[in-house]
């Protein structure tokens, strides 16, 4: 599943390895993400409030995996979660290669024809059992690398959409999908995230988990 970048009247398509925002500083326009949704063509639009600049700046230059096997953009989406003073998490299964045992902020792949929202819902009662009410979109996340896949050398592009969502009835947090990538889940002190081992992603998020944030 692709990408698209939406601001003002302007639409373009995201390339393998490159960040919404310098796409967006290419062709002249800054802003923050107000919301995704599966176009008519079954990509994933993502739209942006944005702001004309002053001119565009120069394109930045994108590096190939010179032994890659695979080449793989991959589009999920993630849900921060807060209740009174507690973050929805999940943990990783072992197995997940490069990232065994380590926290992370529940959600998945957005599926072929899935609308994003949806994919928020369904993945956070998949991996922790809660039912959620996905809210606004806060940030797109970009991280491009070069390593080992579950079968190949990968050239892999994420592109993690980050929501806030509200858990009306909080339960204690449990995995509900058999045999999946998540081994454990928890609602997890907010003051106590630091010491917790965790993905790259819980870092980019962090200024959007407050305490506040689920009252």
């Amino acid at each position: 599943m692709s990408v698209v970048i939406v601001a003002g009247d302007g639409r373009w398509p995201l390339r393998h390895g490159q960040d919404p925002v310098d796409l967006l500083a290419e062709n002249g326009w800054s802003g923050d993400p107000v919301h995704a949704a599966l176009g008519e063509d079954g990509r994933i639009e993502v739209h942006y409030d944005g702001v004309a600049l002053d001119e565009p700046s120069a394109p930045v230059p994108i590096g190939q995996g010179q032994h890659a096997t695979r080449v793989h953009q991959r589009v999920a989406a993630y849900a921060v979660v807060v209740d009174e003073d507690r973050l929805l998490m999940s943990r990783l299964a072992d197995w997940v290669r490069g990232a065994a045992g380590l926290w992370t902020l529940p959600g998945g792949g957005v599926e072929p024809g899935e609308e994003p929202l949806d994919a928020v819902a369904r993945e956070c009662h998949e991996e922790t059992g809660q039912r959620v009410v996905v809210d606004e979109l806060v940030q797109v996340q970009s991280q491009h690398w070069y390593g080992a896949g579950a079968d190949a050398d990968e050239d892999f592009h994420a592109v993690r959409l980050i929501y806030r969502a509200t858990c009306p009835q909080p339960t204690p947090a449990r995995v509900v999908e058999v045999d999946g990538s998540t081994g454990d889940a928890a609602w997890v002190p907010i003051d106590g995230l630091e010491a917790l081992p965790q993905t790259w992603m819980i870092g980019m998020a962090r200024p959007h988990v407050r305490v506040d944030a689920g009252r």
